[in-house]
């Protein structure tokens, strides 16, 4: 068992050259100074310098060269059986943190609230516009329509992303988005990590599923973070036929909800 920590972090990489080492120097600067931490850096078999530039960086930092990409899922648990923390977060290779006070808001809040298992902070793009990330159990036809259009039922994909929220207050979520999560160390690892069938998609909206049946899952905008966010499945044809894969795999496990 690795040394107690108060907070693990995982990101899992594959061919970010470009951006790891400004985005793990921030992660590392921003988390709180007086929180012990380790972070986790699994590589999904990157064919770029990714992993020649994690290791000249400095930190408490442990690095998993998988030398194969099995996904994201797949990553993420290669870390659990170190984990040994009191709260986990996973974060994508693109995440942003603007100051330490984020996190130690999302900490304050989990300390306050046991029984919430997972955390999703507010998730905004570079201008610090909203992204409308938390969603209700995803439907057949809801998937469908995000995947064909953004003006097709548009009131019907802007209940789908609860924009009627306003996203300006704590409140219980079905589906949180994967590139930035905060987890009660002991519920991630109770529910096993994420479902490895899923190789990249919804496997988010199936982990938060899951938290949901142990604790709870919220969305806490007192805190947020930035995202670079690209939406790649919806410009490269091998990422959409993941998606309908992902989709296959969501359905079959909780159900097929066409509407």
């Amino acid at each position: 068992m690795e040394e107690q920590v108060d907070l693990s972090l995982a990101i899992v990489t594959y061919n970010n050259a470009a951006i790891i080492e400004k985005t793990v120097k921030n992660i590392i600067e921003n988390i709180p100074n007086e929180k012990k931490y380790r972070l986790y850096i699994i590589d999904n078999n990157s064919s770029d310098s990714t992993l020649d530039i994690v290791e000249n960086i400095k930190g408490n930092i442990e690095i998993f060269d998988l030398k194969v990409n099995n996904g994201f899922g797949f990553g993420h648990n290669k870390v659990l059986m170190h984990l040994n923390s009191k709260y986990h977060l996973v974060v994508n290779p693109d995440i942003t943190l603007e100051n330490q006070d984020q996190i130690n808001k999302m900490l304050k809040y989990m300390n306050e609230n046991p029984d919430i298992g997972m955390l999703s902070p507010l998730i905004v793009n570079t201008d610090f516009s909203i992204q409308y990330l938390c969603k209700t159990n995803p439907t057949v036809l809801d998937m469908l329509v995000r995947r064909i259009s953004p003006n097709i039922l548009p009131n019907r994909q802007d209940r789908y992303v609860l924009k009627n929220t306003g996203y300006n207050k704590t409140m219980d979520i079905d589906y949180a988005s994967g590139c930035f999560m905060m987890f009660r160390t002991e519920v991630f690892l109770n529910l096993k990590g994420f479902d490895e069938n899923f190789f990249m998609y919804l496997e988010d909206a199936d982990i938060t599923r899951r938290v949901n049946e142990v604790s709870k899952a919220i969305f806490f905008p007192e805190a947020r973070v930035i995202h670079a966010w690209e939406r790649g499945g919806h410009k490269s044809m091998k990422l959409a036929l993941i998606t309908i894969k992902s989709m296959l795999v969501y359905f079959r496990k909780w159900g097929w909800k066409l509407l």
